[in-house]
């Protein structure tokens, strides 16, 4: 059964138990362009709050890239790549710690719970202050539901193979990509931290 992605968005934002049994049998290929679907959304919001200047996104710091509107369609394409690679490489993660906590395999129904349960962080993950604090909590709810759905996993287990993967990699990258993290931190909103951007006089 085909769903259409602007239905995918209300299912998976408001009501994830039901939108996860509507796409339990969709191709994974299908999942894939609903994920870069929202991708592009949050790519093109991500660019536009770099290039006036309000806070930096960690793909753009990565490749050496800051503030401004002088590389826009190279910014949105390198947030757009590395979202969707991020968000593979984040799956695989998952299901690893999925395998041992849950003792479910089924690298396709992981993928496609974490493209799914990505929506919150994708749709409003972008907002300064707002979205890094409510889309992963949002995201970490319909993951849930996701494992439990997809995988029939229980609420604990889902709970835990969930929170361990993101703890997890949040160590990894804190250890490898430091530097990174604090010009990100140190870029953003008043609330993060302050502005280090000045318009050219």
């Amino acid at each position: 059964m085909m769903v259409r992605i602007s239905d995918k968005i209300r299912g998976f934002l408001f009501s994830p138990g039901e939108a996860f049994w509507q796409v339990r049998d969709e191709h994974l290929q299908d999942t894939m362009i609903y994920f870069v679907s929202i991708s592009i959304i949050y790519t093109l919001f991500s660019t536009l709050i770099t290039g006036i200047a309000v806070s930096k996104h960690p793909a753009l710091v990565l490749f050496g890239l800051g503030f401004g509107g002088g590389n826009i369609v190279l910014s949105f394409f390198i947030i757009l790549a590395l979202t969707v690679v991020m968000a593979i490489a984040y799956a695989c993660w998952l299901h690893l710690w999925i395998i041992l906590v849950c003792g479910k395999r089924g690298l396709e129904k992981t993928i496609k719970t974490t493209l799914y349960f990505l929506t919150p962080s994708m749709l409003i993950g972008w907002i300064p202050v707002i979205g890094a604090f409510a889309a992963p909590i949002w995201s970490v709810v319909v993951g849930i539901i996701g494992l439990q759905e997809l995988h029939k996993a229980t609420f604990g287990r889902a709970l835990i193979a969930i929170l361990l993967s993101i703890i997890t990699a949040g160590i990894l990258v804190a250890i490898l990509f430091q530097p990174l993290l604090s010009e990100v931190i140190s870029s953003g909103p008043a609330l993060i931290g302050p502005y280090h951007y000045r318009p050219a006089l």
